[in-house]
């Protein structure tokens, strides 16, 4: 069996085995990787890069017409505040 590795650059998150991941929120000045039970799974500094696609159209798919999608390279994910000795 084949094991995906993360694409260089790009930090490991926790998971939830068995949960699929829910996507990304920003929670009080922190970028917060969530899992579908709702749980946060790991927070970081939020980075942003302009949005490859566009120049921040409102019909891009990709970055909602923000302009910026979020630079997963500059991420350094930690858990979440209330669970820094959970580990």
């Amino acid at each position: 069996m084949a094991v995906e590795l993360p694409a260089p650059g790009i930090g490991a998150f926790h998971v939830h085995r068995g949960h699929r991941f829910d996507g990304f929120e920003e929670r009080d000045g922190l970028l917060v990787a969530l899992c579908a039970c709702g749980a946060a799974l790991d927070a970081a500094e939020p980075a942003y890069a302009a949005c490859p696609e566009c120049d921040g159209e409102a019909g891009c798919l990709r970055c909602a017409g923000r302009g910026a999608v979020v630079d997963h390279a500059a991420l350094v994910w930690r858990l979440p505040p209330g669970r820094e000795g959970a580990r």
